[in-house]
C-alpha cells in the first residue's frame, strides 16, 4: 500500500472538500436542505377557514430549505382564507391525499436555475389531479433584489423544467418574488459558499420579501383560482 506524506494528505482533503462545496455551488446534490441549515428553521404549515361550508377548498404547497418560500406561501393562503376559500398550507413532502382540494397553488425555492427537485417532482406525481383543478405556480429567488428586466427574464426562465417536465398542467398565473438572505440560518460550510456566490453578484444580506407585492399577486389569484375550483377546468 502506497504511504501518504502529511502534506499530501491535507491537499487530497482540500481537493475533497473542495470539490464538495463546488458541487453544492453548482447546485449539485452533494447537500441536502436539512444538511445546509445551521440551527433550526420553521416552515409553517396551518388550515383555517374550516367553519366556512361552501367555501373552495384550497391547497398551497411548497418547497423550501431555510423558510423563506414558507412564509410566502403562509401569506398567500391568508389572503385566498380571507376571500372566503379553504385553506392548507403545507411543505409537499407532507402533502397527502388530494382529493378532497378544488385548487392548488404551488411554489419553491430556486436552485441551479429550477424550482428545487422535489417540487417538480411534487407536480409530476400528482399531475392527473393539477389537470383537472386550476393551479397557480409561484417561486422566490435572490437574481430578483435587484428589479431589472434581466433579473426578471431570469426568474421566468426559471419556471421551464417544472413547465417542461409537466407540459400538461398549464398554470393559471405564476408570481415571481425576490427571497431572503439570512446567514445565520446556515451551516459554516455552506455559509461560506453563499457569502462567496453573494458577494460576487453584489446581494447584501436581508429579507426582501416584498409582501404587499405578494398579497396583490394573491388577490389577484381570487377570481380565477376561487371561481373556477369545484368543477373541471375548461381551460385543461
Amino acid at each position: 500500500m502506497k504511504s501518504v506524506t502529511r502534506r499530501e494528505f491535507m491537499v487530497d482533503g482540500s481537493m475533497l472538500i473542495g470539490g464538495a462545496v463546488g458541487s453544492l455551488a453548482l447546485g449539485g446534490e452533494f447537500f441536502f436542505p436539512q444538511n445546509v441549515q445551521a440551527a433550526k428553521v420553521e416552515f409553517p404549515e396551518s388550515s383555517c377557514g374550516l367553519e366556512k361550508k361552501a367555501g373552495k377548498k384550497v391547497l398551497v404547497a411548497y418547497a423550501s430549505y431555510c423558510g423563506t418560500t414558507g412564509g410566502v406561501a403562509d401569506a398567500i393562503g391568508k389572503v385566498l382564507c380571507d376571500r372566503g376559500a379553504v385553506v392548507d398550507v403545507r411543505l409537499v413532502k407532507n402533502v397527502g391525499d388530494l382529493s378532497s382540494y378544488q385548487v392548488a397553488v404551488i411554489g419553491s425555492a430556486t436552485r441551479s436555475a429550477s424550482w428545487w427537485p422535489e417540487a417538480i417532482s411534487f407536480v409530476e406525481g400528482h399531475k392527473k389531479m393539477f389537470t383537472r383543478i386550476p393551479v397557480a405556480y409561484f417561486l422566490t429567488c435572490l437574481a430578483l433584489v435587484k428589479d431589472t428586466e434581466e433579473s426578471r427574464r431570469m426568474a421566468r426562465s426559471y419556471m421551464e423544467p417544472v413547465l417542461k417536465a409537466v407540459p400538461d398542467v398549464k398554470p393559471v398565473d405564476m408570481g415571481f418574488f425576490p427571497g431572503a438572505l439570512d446567514y445565520s440560518k446556515l451551516n459554516l460550510m455552506y455559509r461560506s459558499v453563499m457569502k462567496y456566490k453573494m458577494g460576487k453578484k453584489g446581494v447584501p444580506e436581508g429579507d426582501f420579501r416584498d409582501w404587499t407585492a405578494i398579497r396583490t399577486w394573491a388577490e389577484g389569484l381570487c377570481s380565477p383560482l376561487l371561481a373556477l375550483g369545484g368543477k373541471r377546468y375548461a381551460g385543461r
